[in-house]
């Protein structure tokens, strides 16, 4: 298994995987929203025989309130993969990403019925720091 910054070559397969976390999302979107992300950005995936079976962004955020720090704001592994490392791998991806460019810290949000998430970040070391509500609109 390698980890490697996403190329456009990986689109689908980073569709497919969004579908699989909840999210469906067609190739020709997902091919838009990357195009959409800039320096501040990164996506990289797992691949494991020439196929993309995760994949994790991470962005850094500068915050009046708390300050810059990194932020992972999507992870997935594929079904049939899970369990197997990919994901730990992808978060230390995703670490070092926000430590080369200055980021004190990397913070996750995860939704409140993903508990087998919660212990895994757990495990890598991340804590719980406070619970929160989202609101959308439009």
């Amino acid at each position: 298994m390698v980890v490697r910054a996403a190329e456009s070559r990986d689109t689908p397969a980073i569709a497919a995987l969004a579908g699989q976390l909840g999210y469906p999302t067609s190739p020709d979107e997902m091919s838009r929203r990357l195009a959409g992300l800039d320096d501040r950005d990164a996506v990289f995936v797992a691949e494991d025989g020439g196929t993309c079976v995760g994949w994790i962004q991470v962005s850094v955020v500068e915050s009046l309130e708390s300050g810059r720090f990194a932020e992972i704001r999507g992870l997935v592994v594929g079904e049939t993969q899970r369990g197997s490392g990919i994901g730990a791998a992808l978060v230390r991806a995703a670490e070092e990403w926000g430590k080369e460019r200055a980021c004190p810290k990397v913070r996750v949000r995860s939704n409140v019925v993903r508990e087998r998430t919660h212990r895994f970040y757990e495990r890598l070391g991340y804590r719980v720091v406070k619970s929160q509500k989202v609101f959308d609109k439009g």
